[in-house]
């Protein structure tokens, strides 16, 4: 049965140690850039977020650019560079742009960002939620044109490649049998690429996760915590 919750303890409730006034704003915001890089697997030449509604109106004053770029930057919601993370992405001669959205919602949530994150013939998108306490949902995620749409909070483990689907789901088929706790499996294909998310009930253990890199060399796994 899946799990539902989107807290799981009252830590989750009350936030991280962080930088920054909000929770929502701030440390989640971190989180939702962070997640982006994860999926990116390595630091972007480009990023490109778009807002809605709450996020929209209040992100300068609320830090969430700085935040979002922390996260981007892979830094952690207490790391004091959050205060200068645009700075710092600049001096490394990263584009960056912010665009307050005027129509839909696409994250159906009030603290709503997409992020665009690009790095040579790598072009990904991660539409995420700050719903509170730092806890993010994401809503879906595009690597180079395939998309996985989910309303999951983390972890999640994020599988892509050219390979035939049944390559993933012999990979998928490793990872339980190694005692990896899936709680669902989302799959997308297009145009050859697919993207596996899987909702874990638990971050994938470091060792396993190197194992199942060594084995499965041609898919590419990110694993967003």
């Amino acid at each position: 049965m899946a799990r539902t919750a989107d807290y799981k303890s009252a830590f989750d409730v009350i936030g991280p140690i962080m930088i920054g006034p909000s929770s929502s704003h701030t440390a989640g915001a971190v989180r939702m850039g962070l997640a982006a890089r994860q999926v990116l697997g390595k630091e972007p030449e480009k990023v490109s977020v778009s807002y809605y509604e709450s996020f929209a109106e209040t992100h300068a004053g609320h830090g969430t650019d700085l935040a979002i770029i922390a996260g981007v930057l892979d830094f952690p919601t207490e790391d004091p560079r959050v205060k200068t993370s645009i700075e710092i992405a600049e001096s490394k001669g990263i584009s960056i742009e912010f665009i307050e959205e005027k129509g839909d919602n696409v994250g159906e949530h009030p603290n709503t960002a997409l992020i665009r994150l690009d790095k040579d013939d790598k072009h990904i998108e991660l539409c995420a939620n700050s719903i509170g306490g730092g806890t993010i949902k994401i809503r879906s995620i595009h690597i180079n044109g395939a998309c996985a749409l989910m309303n999951h909070t983390l972890p999640l483990l994020v599988l892509y490649g050219e390979e035939p689907i049944g390559e993933f789901n012999r990979c998928i088929t490793t990872l339980s049998e190694a005692g990896l706790k899936i709680n669902e499996e989302i799959k997308s294909q297009r145009d050859g690429k697919t993207v596996v998310a899987l909702h874990l009930y638990k971050p994938i253990k470091k060792e396993l996760l190197e194992s199942i890199r060594e084995e499965f060399k041609t898919i590419e796994f990110s694993n967003i915590i």
